[in-house]
């Protein structure tokens, strides 16, 4: 298994792309720009988003998902449930992740050898304040058995 996802085929999503213009729809926005302002995303995010199914970087999907108080799953077309229960008070994605590697005893450099990501990437993530690929974000939801909501800070609910 590469360390590096060259080839992901989670870049592109057809299903992301009919969410999105469902969002538009749903928010009454007459446009895409209309969308990306009341969202607080670049126009060209949600253009690409709506034409090409393109995801974008997972500060956005956030930042989208934030705005519109709705799942990530959701956002991302994984699930039609749309009920999402925020945290009163969110945590971020570094904060996560430590508990989670501290709640397995389990270092990074451990964890790491499980994952299709090198040791440093931790590194980033929590000491420069980056977030992963949506990709490498699952792997590492999946791992520690917890919603992509949990894992950024967004809802305390694991599951």
């Amino acid at each position: 298994m590469s360390k590096f996802p060259e080839n992901s085929d989670m870049r592109i999503s057809k299903v992301f792309s009919k969410r999105i213009k469902e969002l538009i729809e749903d928010n009454d926005c007459a446009s895409n720009k209309q969308f990306a302002e009341l969202v607080g995303v670049s126009s060209p995010v949600i253009s690409k988003a709506v034409n090409y199914g393109i995801l974008p970087t997972m500060k956005s999907l956030i930042m989208i998902a934030d705005k519109l108080e709705i799942s990530l799953p959701y956002l991302l077309g994984e699930t039609n449930n749309n009920d999402f229960i925020g945290s009163p008070t969110p945590s971020t994605f570094s904060n996560r992740l430590q508990e989670l590697a501290n709640e397995r005893n389990e270092t990074f450099g451990a964890i790491s050898t499980k994952m299709p990501f090198i040791r440093t990437y931790f590194y980033n993530w929590i000491k420069l304040g980056t977030l992963p690929s949506l990709e490498y974000a699952i792997e590492i939801a999946n791992y520690f058995n917890v919603s992509l909501d949990y894992l950024f800070g967004r809802s305390d609910y694991r599951k």
